[in-house]
């Protein structure tokens, strides 16, 4: 009996200086909880804008927008400053009082153009480098007939503004059904 109690103190003392070695050899555990960590940018979403499109001195359509930034945590905790109202300040200013876009005759649209513009115009208002990057969630263009639902007999137009990645099958020729007989 007192030889099993002496194994098991044994056993204990072994597996504790394992673990010691183990931890003390491995080192960096103190350099681990001293480095910073990096805090990840948060999400700030935008609101749903829709700018009606005037062709001819009539509304030939709208177009429908919603943009949300990512933000560095950190400075946003400093500065305090609503994001959501200065993005559609920041939208209606490049799409209506700029015209970065000329809407009614908008194919396509420059996106990148458009998110560097954004990026910049907004961390100058902030006076700092605030926003890290800016997400487009929403970017269509309704025509007035689609928009009052009148498109009954045809169905409703789908004008491009962002061009859309290529299905997968579709660039090497593979994709689709093989055809039967």
């Amino acid at each position: 009996m007192i030889k099993l109690v002496l194994i098991g103190i044994w056993v204990c003392i072994i597996s504790l200086g394992g673990v010691y070695a183990a931890v003390t050899l491995a080192g960096g555990g103190a350099e681990v909880a001293s480095a910073k960590q990096e805090v990840p940018p948060t999400y700030v979403p935008g609101e749903v804008l829709s700018i009606p499109v005037i062709s001819g001195g009539d509304v030939s359509g709208y177009f429908l927008a919603k943009v949300s930034v990512m933000v560095d945590q950190e400075k946003a905790a400093k500065t305090h400053i609503p994001m959501a109202p200065y993005i559609t300040d920041e939208l209606y200013t490049v799409l209506v009082g700029d015209k970065l876009i000329d809407l009614p005759k908008a194919g396509q649209i420059d996106v990148e153009g458009l998110r560097t513009r954004i990026k910049t115009d907004l961390n100058a208002k902030a006076k700092e480098e605030l926003v890290t990057s800016v997400i487009f969630e929403q970017l269509d263009y309704i025509s007035k007939a689609d928009a009052a639902g009148k498109s009954s007999q045809r169905p409703p137009m789908k004008k491009i503004i962002a061009p859309e990645p290529a299905p997968a099958g579709a660039a090497d020729g593979k994709g689709g059904s093989a055809p039967s007989h």
